[in-house]
């Protein structure tokens, strides 16, 4: 192909070509652009030469691997053989004008391919449940060595939702997105080893071993890495996330409860807003009788990140985020900024996208960098993209699913005057690059030519590199050339303390932070660089002193816990790098809690929290003896300090794992881990405890009430009777629940359904009381009774509880559930779905809609930017059908996504949770409670765990409404506020 290059006008204006292009309909897609000023839009390749792209990569000699994705759509019927019609292409620009102009069907007959990299002449290709290895070795375009060197990733679910998008890591392991999916993996290559069985998460494999391991990460399509190798993964509603922690790290500390991973870099859900340009988005505006009004929408399809570090665009591009949202046909530009130990990101232009099309074929899946810096764009060019899995089986027929089959785009974007003849001068990646020319090349501006150089690197391990190296490591004028020079010395076994003692005293946090990482191990090697290492301690930077305390926390030296002390100190406010410190402490609270103490005075909330976390650690792993003494230090007769409170409540919460090692008290917890019913001191506690509880503000009161839940009912009972008044916010009146709950006493179920207190719940509240209802057993004879005398509706019991109840184990508890729910549950709900259709075509009212919506749902989602958290933000589906909303209103489990089943969590003392996972590690889980609470849960304290498979939403909503008052919600769902 022969494209002449296309220029952009202005950034308010509709892209333009300098000439006109051939053919009409890839004319008319240049026409419909709109691009920021002073850039231009060039295309590299398109159909017949490429179909359906949805990932590409360059290998050293600029030829291009596409993967195309061409059997998208994936059947939706049960049993339905997949399709085989994916295919790698191989293309080449055989006249050099930065057009690819030949196509070899370099493999064929795969399934859905959604990923490649190249590795030593050959690529990797993600296509689960396999990841290969394809090579050609005799020329010809094709390959000739076809290897499957992992296998067992979860492929069970629709094609968008699998494992993707290899990267490679600085480490020399290449990193992949689990497609919010998880798998049971082994390696073909290597029988011997058992298989790494995981579920929601990302991972990473070594390519020359093929060893696999579980990371931290939820990404679904899209992974980048920035030169420092910062780990940034997208999905749909979550444009930009940070994996900022990995699972090995958590492990060290088996007592510790923290389970995250991920950062949320930019604007999520509600707020992650997009200003498309086209008419048609989503699949609603195919069907004209159900289009809602036109707004600016928000991310619903967030693919293809990647944080541009190329030359193409100028220097105020690099370091920014591109995402791709192919649901409303545009690119987003975020810009980054420095945020403790993460970032924060934000659109760089309010109002306005970077690329933007007013052609709704237009289908950016994936932003990658590539030769000569430019910002490289895959368009799978599809009218309709959306998965029919998702759209009501009815309607699936009134959609083309299969026009753009035959179509696809890779575009280019550079600066407007960019001069493709330009070169960096450093080095050289093409073939007949020396060991020298690669190791220059590390020191390229543009982020392409560094990161190919040192991939040739890390496969050719050439020893004639390591003088070279180790010369780059310090002097290489980019920042990134040092990093990348820094890690290749480590790749090749030729690092040394005294490159680490260099990098560690580099005027760069970014490159300071690598030294910290590369100290993770405790090398005797490294002995000598320990003590720059301990300085970083007192570094500038959060991210150097959070890298700093991982790396400390794996030495068991007096002055690793003094510089832990002094990062929580500084830190300890925020929660990652708490955890940075925390999770090192396995065996060594009790000292870190003495160093701390002897600190220099922390900031007040990170000493709150701090000392809370450390509580709960003494708490669950520390003697009997030192959890004693430590609580008695707390209830001295001095002030009763916020720490104090957090600090008792974080060790209570620690020992009631441990109920059987302490002797039976009659006023609970508390006095259980005092070791007496008989103290005066802790008598005049609790009362002070009742007093801030009802007078007093933010976490400290909410900690005081929690607290009360470790006493006894008769003890608590009055105060916490008083805060379930209207007059206190739900934050506070859910605290009270909660200690309620925890009590386990059937007089709190009694107060909890009284018929005036429980008329007094607002929605976001009553959710709490249901949820300890169901899930205490002291309290479920007393839900029943209250469904029986009518103060409760059983329609207010979510399907899930009440098949829970139905299904019990306790006869007599089945028995009653049955009784009560038998309506409910027994008819079919597609049934109801049916004979409510009929109202889809009447007038409604969305400003009635509004208040039925903040009545009966703004307590679990988010609509608008107002509402809950509990369930998915619904601020996007005012784009989807009508026959959705009603669907998924009265059919909630319909489709219910892994990550949003219920599931029931009891503990080994006897209380129980139930929701959803939020997160979760070998140690321990986080549950989203239908209150919006999280729950953390130490596995070694779990009796059981059970997965309903269905979704938190109560089926029988109709039941709360009248069919106009649905008819005016579905109407306001699609339309919002109503003005």
């Amino acid at each position: 192909m022969k494209n002449k290059l296309l220029a952009v006008g202005l950034a308010t204006a509709i892209l333009s070509c300098k000439s006109g292009h051939e053919n009409k309909r890839i004319q008319e897609a240049f026409d419909s652009f709109q691009l920021e000023e002073g850039l231009r839009i060039d295309l590299i390749a398109a159909e017949p030469l490429v179909i359906d792209p949805v990932a590409f990569a360059f290998d050293e000699n600029r030829n291009m691997y596409v993967v195309e994705d061409r059997g998208y759509p994936d059947p939706v019927e049960e049993g339905a053989p997949p399709s085989t019609l994916g295919r790698i292409a191989f293309l080449t620009d055989t006249d050099g004008d930065g057009n690819y102009d030949k196509r070899h069907e370099f493999a064929t007959e795969l399934t859905y391919p959604n990923g490649i990299l190249p590795w030593k002449g050959g690529v990797f290709i993600t296509c689960a449940p396999h990841i290969y290895y394809f090579k050609d070795t005799d020329g010809d375009g094709v390959a000739d060595i076809k290897k499957t060197v992992l296998t067992g990733f979860n492929d069970t679910k629709t094609a968008q939702i699998r494992m993707s998008h290899p990267i490679l890591g600085l480490d020399g392991w290449i990193y992949i997105t689990g497609g919010l999916n998880g798998g049971s993996v082994t390696s073909p290559e290597h029988p011997e080893r058992p298989a790494v069985t995981y579920t929601a998460a990302d991972g990473r494999f070594n390519p020359e071993t093929f060893e696999f391991q579980v990371t931290g990460g939820k990404s679904q399509f899209g992974l980048s890495m920035d030169p420092f190798g910062h780990r940034f993964g997208s999905s749909n509603r979550h444009p930009v996330m940070q994996i900022l922690m990995e699972p090995w790290n958590l492990a060290r500390n088996p007592h510790l409860v923290f389970n995250e991973s991920v950062q949320n870099v930019s604007p999520v859900e509600a707020e992650a807003v997009v200003y498309p340009i086209s008419k048609a988005v989503t699949t609603a505006d195919y069907i004209p009788s159900l289009m809602g009004k036109s707004h600016a929408g928000t991310f619903t399809a967030a693919s293809g990140l990647v944080v541009y570090n190329g030359t193409a665009l100028g220097s105020a591009y690099q370091g920014n985020i591109f995402i791709c949202e192919s649901a409303q046909n545009l690119v987003q530009r975020q810009i980054v900024k420095e945020n403790g130990p993460s970032f924060s990101s934000a659109i760089a232009t309010e109002g306005k996208e970077f690329l933007a099309s007013t052609d709704e074929w237009f289908r950016p899946v994936y932003a990658q960098h590539g030769p000569e810096g430019g910002l490289y764009i895959a368009d799978m060019h599809r009218k309709v993209i959306d998965h029919p899995a998702y759209v009501p089986e009815e309607m699936r027929d009134k959609l083309d699913f299969e026009s753009g089959k035959t179509d696809g785009r890779i575009y280019r974007i550079v600066q407007e005057d960019f001069d493709t003849n330009k070169d960096d001068k450093f080095g050289k990646v093409e073939k007949g690059a020396t060991t020298a020319d690669l190791v220059d090349a590390l020191s390229s501006p543009d982020e392409w030519k560094r990161a190919t150089a040192f991939r040739l690197l890390l496969e050719q391990k050439p020893k004639d590199a390591i003088s070279l190296l180790a010369q780059a490591a310090v002097k290489s004028e980019q920042e990134a050339g040092r990093v990348r020079a820094l890690w290749l010395l480590q790749d090749l076994n030729a690092l040394e303390a005294t490159h680490i003692q260099q990098v560690l005293a580099d005027p760069s946090a970014a490159v300071r932070e690598q030294g910290a990482q590369l100290l993770t191990s405790d090398n005797p090697a490294f002995a000598t660089a320990n003590a720059a290492l301990l300085k970083l301690a007192d570094d500038p930077s959060a991210r150097v002193r959070y890298y700093a305390a991982i790396s400390l926390g794996n030495r068991n030296s007096d002055d690793a816990i003094q510089a832990l002390a002094k990062i929580a100190a500084k830190d300890g406010a925020d929660k990652w790098s708490r955890a940075a410190v925390l999770s090192g402490l396995s065996g060594k609270t009790q000292a870190f809690m003495q160093a701390f103490k002897a600190s220099s005075p922390a900031e007040p909330k990170a000493y709150a929290a701090v000392m809370q976390d450390i509580g709960r650690l003494i708490g669950q792993s520390g003697s009997l003896a030192e959890s004693r003494s430590f609580f008695t230090d707390l209830i001295s007769p001095e002030a009763i300090d916020s720490w104090k409170i957090s600090a008792m409540l974080g060790l209570t919460e620690g020992m009631s794992g441990r109920r059987k090692e302490l002797a039976t008290v009659k006023k609970g917890l508390l006095y259980a881990v005092n070791g007496s019913d008989a103290s005066p001191q802790l008598d005049q506690m609790l009362e002070r405890l009742k007093e801030i509880a009802l007078k007093d503000s933010a976490a400290t009161q909410l900690n005081a009430i929690a607290l009360l839940g470790y006493s006894t009912y008769p003890q608590a009972e009055a105060t916490l009777r008083q805060l379930l008044d209207a007059r206190y916010p739900p934050n506070v009146q859910m605290q009270a629940i909660n200690a309620i709950s925890r009590l386990q006493d059937p007089k709190g179920g009694e107060m909890l359904t009284e018929k005036e207190k429980w008329k007094s719940l607002s929605p976001k509240v009553k959710p709490a009381v249901v949820a300890a209802l169901v899930t205490n057993n002291v309290f479920i004879p007393v839900l029943f009774q209250a469904i029986e005398s009518g103060r409760i509706a059983a329609a207010e019991i979510s399907s899930v509880d009440r098949v829970r109840l139905m299904k019990s184990k306790e006869a007599s508890v089945s028995a009653k559930a049955n009784e009560l729910f038998k309506e409910l549950e027994g008819g079919d709900r597609m049934t109801v779905y049916q004979d409510y259709k009929a109202i889809l075509g009447k007038a409604a009212n969305a400003k009635a809609g509004a208040a039925i919506f903040q009545a009966q749902c703004a307590v679990c989602h988010t609509y608008a930017g107002k509402g809950g958290n509990v369930g998915p933000d619904l601020s996007g589906v005012k784009n989807q059908p009508a026959d959705a909303l009603l669907l998924h209103i009265l059919v909630p489990n319909y489709e219910v996504y892994p990550s949003y089943q219920s599931v029931l969590v009891k503990a080994k003392d006897g209380s129980a949770v139930s929701g959803w996972v939020l997160s979760e590690n070998e140690n321990s889980l986080t549950i989203r409670t239908a209150t919006g609470a999280d729950v953390a849960i130490l596995r070694s304290n779990i009796e059981s765990l059970s997965n309903s498979g269905l979704s938190l939403m109560p089926d029988g909503l109709e039941k709360t409404m009248s069919k106009d008052d649905m008819a005016n919600l579905i109407e306001y769902l699609k339309k919002g506020d109503a003005k």
